[in-house]
């Protein structure tokens, strides 16, 4: 029996879209390969950043024995979408390229690549994409994709390129797979997209949605990502603030803290109006946690620019970050029209200066849970220690813990008995019985 493999780079939508195509694979016969040489091997690339590029190139560079010796090699995802032809001049030991605009064909693509055909596909077909099924890689936690797009058109942001204009995936479609993996055992929902908080359809919006899916029987969170500040509406934070099965963590990327640096990025909000949206958010839902992101070294940030960014962040506080320097993306407005004009040790800089004050509030904050007990849903191994077990908890820390059994999948009780910037650590208050 043929068997294939997946590495993917990026988000969640990624990871998920890798789930959805292994379900595609094993529809066909193919099962997912352990060890050594697979017959197929996809990459599920990304384009959000350079470096991320970077990272495809080199696996495909070392994908070249694999292919010699009879594997089928191909890459999928954002950098699919941008490269197309020009993936395969660079690495013509590739077999295919499928970016995510073909992705309502992929199952008749499969069967061309399986047979033997050289394959390139990356046309927008504008339809949305359905599998039936997902091969899913968390034992707790289910990705479920309610809209794909973005009609923002941040100026130096890829998306719109890569994944096309927003698209909604009908209500009953969104309810019946929400049904169908709660059934299955899963704790956890995540409802995803690169805007969820535009999701419509018909006469409902992303709130609607969010109350709808709150009352399907026997679900015990949901957690939605990611959300736009200028269209996280005060209905939104309304429904959050009923409680479980809705979870209190909201992803609200700030991407800078300059008036001048939004206008340019064309975010559509000021440094007023998020500021504003961050306090609604933490009044109208107890125990909010919110995290962000952050660009340092967009084009004309000047030192004061910076400097009001880091302002935001002291009060803001977010409870997590990701934070990045600029690197131009193809296709952007930013990357044909703006000069990358901010030096790379002054991006490097300010970078380390930005992690390091929120490294300190996370420590900080993360203090403050210890000695406290708090419900985590325990969802792998320890990064950190192999022989701990990790998870989330309601605000979406990590929570590492000893258990003497697999508590996998479970809700847990643990105390919490230290705190670091980036995670806490604790014991199971009660051992999961077998």
């Amino acid at each position: 029996m043929k068997t294939f493999k997946i590495h993917t780079f990026g988000c969640q939508m990624n990871e998920h879209d890798s789930e959805k195509i292994a379900f595609l694979l094993r529809e066909r016969g193919l099962v997912p390969g352990q060890e050594g040489r697979p017959d197929l091997f996809i990459i599920n690339s990304c384009a959000v950043r350079e470096k991320s590029v970077q990272k495809l190139y080199a696996l495909l560079g070392r994908t070249r024995d694999w292919a010699a010796k009879g594997t089928v090699v191909g890459v999928v995802g954002c950098v699919a979408q941008l490269e197309r032809e020009k993936l395969i001049r660079h690495f013509p030991h590739l077999r295919f390229v499928v970016g995510p605009g073909s992705y309502p064909s992929l199952e008749s693509l499969l069967e061309r690549i399986l047979k033997g055909e050289r394959v390139v596909a990356a046309r927008w077909e504008g339809k949305w994409w359905e599998t039936g099924g997902a091969l899913r890689q968390k034992p707790a936690v289910a990705y479920i994709n309610i809209m794909e797009g973005c009609d923002k058109f941040c100026t130096y942001c890829v998306v719109p390129f890569t994944r096309g204009r927003e698209r909604y995936r009908p209500l009953p479609w969104i309810l019946d797979e929400v049904k169908r993996a709660v059934d299955q055992g899963y704790r956890e929902i995540q409802l995803l997209g690169q805007n969820v908080d535009s999701w419509r359809w018909e006469e409902y919006r992303f709130w609607h949605l969010l109350d709808e899916v709150r009352k399907v029987p026997g679900l015990k969170w949901l957690r939605f990502i990611t959300s736009h500040p200028r269209d996280f509406t005060r209905e939104i934070a309304e429904v959050m603030a009923e409680g479980e099965p809705i979870t209190p963590y909201v992803h609200l990327p700030l991407q800078a803290g300059s008036d001048k640096i939004l206008r340019l990025m064309k975010r559509g909000y000021t440094r007023e109006e998020f500021v504003e949206k961050v306090a609604m958010i933490r009044e109208r839902v107890p125990n909010s946690s919110i995290g962000t992101d952050i660009i340092v070294g967009f084009p004309y940030e000047e030192e004061e620019d910076f400097q009001r960014t880091l302002e935001v962040v002291r009060w803001a506080e977010f409870d997590n970050m990701y934070s990045f320097h600029y690197s131009p993306r193809p296709f952007s407005y930013a990357g044909r029209n703006l000069p990358d004009n901010v030096p790379r040790e002054i991006k490097r800089r300010r970078l380390l200066e930005l992690q390091a004050l929120q490294a300190e509030i996370q420590r900080r904050k993360n203090a403050s849970f210890v000695g406290k007990t708090v419900e985590v849903l325990a969802t792998g191994r320890s990064a950190r220690d192999p022989e701990a077990f990790m998870g989330r908890d309601l605000t979406y820390r990590v929570v590492n813990f000893q258990c003497r059994r697999d508590p996998l999948g479970r809700i847990l009780q643990v105390e919490i008995e230290e705190a670091g910037p980036h995670s806490l650590k604790g014991k199971v208050v009660h051992e999961p019985s077998r």
